[in-house]
């Protein structure tokens, strides 16, 4: 496997397409990770300079706009950075769409997944105004092999959303990318956050909504365990860890919903939560977060499970947020562990991956306040 990353900041979206596309045309990429902002996503023009700069018309191409991008050179608010692999023939690849994903997830997801099957290893993205909780059942339940993604963005303007597929720009889609064949990879996940106070027990939940915990509602839940009421501004650093017990306990980790206060006794997250799942509160802390990136950085670098020549890089929006100009250690934290790794990704409303366990992963699961990490070996 080979690859090679480029970024760029030209305003002119075809331009900044075209850019990208001179940068990587030398590899001759079989599939090309496409992330860029919002304000390059208004039509296909971006597709367009990409392919007319590889002239690769076999090529496949997936991507998506992001609350920024994640480059060799770091984060950035505005641009479009490219990832080509090419893997000499070696793996086959499979693009696919599933429609009407906002109202069907489940649908959608399983259209999407259907052409994958027997994949090694898939990417996948969704736009953002789906249940994120029954994308995830499909890829928990329903998918044996890695799964690893996330959910477009925007600027925070919480609007709309761009999904690349090959010449198209799509919304209310899931689109999915599998490896079939020989890949080597590593999953990373970070989602280290301090628990506060003691757990408890939904009992009471509808979609993303908890009404009652453990008794009372889910709002003076939050409170009782915390010590103050939650607030608008605690989007990013408040969030619930759930746990699903077993040999293995699974946890992930759901955020609070921008729309937080519309109930003054029920909560809202970003994606959905079952009746009896165990929860407990957690509050970021930002130099908790950039100890265990960079941990996470040096045990991928160091666990010589494969020889990385590509990285891909989702991580939360709310992380972003929550850490300012100290997102960049995100980046750099890769970049110092692996050196010149060519590298892309972006800011996520919700991340897509499973966890590692001894002898492999764990199901596909849904994620928020996360750092997911994919290395692509050789």
């Amino acid at each position: 496997m080979k690859a090679l990353s480029a970024a760029t900041q030209i305003p002119d979206p075809y331009r900044a397409g075209a850019d990208l596309g001179d940068a990587l045309k030398a590899l001759r990429p079989e599939v090309v990770f496409l992330f860029s902002t919002i304000d390059l996503a208004n039509g296909p023009l971006l597709l367009e300079g990409l392919r007319d700069a590889l002239e690769l018309p076999d090529c496949l191409i997936i991507g998506n706009s992001g609350d920024g991008l994640y480059s060799p050179e770091g984060c950035s608010e505005f641009g479009a950075v490219a990832l080509g692999l090419n893997s000499g023939g070696a793996v086959r690849w499979q693009l696919s769409v599933g429609r009407r994903v906002t109202t069907d997830p489940v649908a959608a997801t399983r259209e999407a997944m259907r052409a994958q099957q027997g994949a090694s290893l898939a990417f996948l993205i969704s736009d953002f105004h789906a249940d994120a909780s029954l994308v995830e059942s499909v890829l928990e339940h329903e998918v044996d092999f890695p799964v690893i993604g996330g959910f477009a963005a925007d600027d925070q303007q919480w609007h709309q959303c761009a999904l690349y597929a090959n010449s198209e720009v799509l919304s209310d889609c899931v689109v999915a990318l599998g490896a079939h064949g020989p890949i080597r990879f590593g999953i990373h996940v970070e989602n280290t956050i301090s628990p506060v106070g003691q757990p408890g027990i939904v009992e009471a939940a509808s979609g993303t909504r908890i009404d009652t915990i453990s008794g009372i509602p889910a709002m003076q839940f939050i409170e009782r365990e915390t010590g103050k009421p939650v607030l608008r501004s605690d989007r990013g650093i408040t969030s619930l860890t759930l746990t699903d017990h077993g040999p293995e306990p699974l946890k992930r980790l759901r955020a609070i919903a921008q729309d937080i206060g519309q109930s003054k006794q029920s909560l809202q997250l970003y994606g959905g939560i079952r009746e009896g799942q165990q929860v407990q509160v957690c509050m970021a802390n930002p130099e908790q977060i950039v100890r265990e990136v960079d941990r996470v950085a040096a045990e991928a670098a160091a666990a010589g499970e494969l020889q990385p020549v590509a990285a891909l890089i989702i991580s939360c929006a709310g992380r972003k947020s929550l850490l300012g100009s100290a997102v960049q250690r995100e980046v750099e934290a890769v970049k110092r562990c692996l050196p010149g790794l060519p590298l892309a990704g972006f800011p996520s409303l919700g991340e897509i991956a499973p966890l590692r366990r001894s002898g492999g992963y764990s199901p596909n699961l849904f994620h928020n306040m996360t750092y997911v990490l994919l290395l692509i070996g050789s």
